[in-house]
């Protein structure tokens, strides 16, 4: 819904869910709600409620965050800091270089889409600080992966990169 400009909608639903799934659900799932309301709470600009969600999240993620009736979600090693870095990328916060370049060297190779999308924020995120260089060169990697793995999702938000020192026009 967040990526459908649905962001209001889900972040109501994810605060519902949340409620639902307190004390009942495993704490990997709660750990995963919160990590995705903080992500709608960010889109909507909400800084420091969404910061406060992905530090639930951190603090529900069991230090075995493997669930064998959950193997679709990925919340160990580097993924909840690139959900966090993307969400702090969206605000525009320069902090989220120093999140996702943490977390970049840790993702492991098989998540090449979710590679690809840090690599989006990570040209987002200079661009926001104004260093057009970093964010160019993100912007190209990101592009490079996009077209390989044939991600509209990503090739769309790269699309709406705007460079700093750049007219509307001269979208990365």
């Amino acid at each position: 819904m967040v990526d459908l400009s649905e962001a209001d909608l889900a972040v109501e639903q994810l605060a519902h869910a949340r409620a639902l799934a307190d004390h009942a659900a495993p704490a990997l799932l709660r750990a995963w709600l919160a990590a995705a309301h903080g992500e709608g709470l960010a889109a909507v600009g909400h800084r420091d409620d969404a910061l406060r969600a992905f530090d639930a999240a951190g603090s529900l993620l069991p230090a075995d965050p493997v669930d064998a009736s959950l193997p679709f979600l990925f919340l160990g090693g580097a993924h909840l800091d690139r959900w966090r870095g993307h969400a702090l990328a969206r605000l525009g916060e320069p902090e989220a270089i120093d999140q996702l370049t943490g977390a970049l060297p840790r993702l492991p190779d098989a998540f090449t889409r979710a590679r690809t999308g840090m690599l989006v924020d990570l040209a987002y995120a200079y661009a926001a600080t104004g260093d057009r260089d970093a964010a160019l060169s993100y912007a190209r990697q990101a592009r490079r992966l996009a077209l390989q793995i044939r991600s509209d999702r990503h090739q769309r938000r790269l699309s709406g990169l705007i460079l700093p020192g750049a007219t509307a026009s001269g979208a990365a």
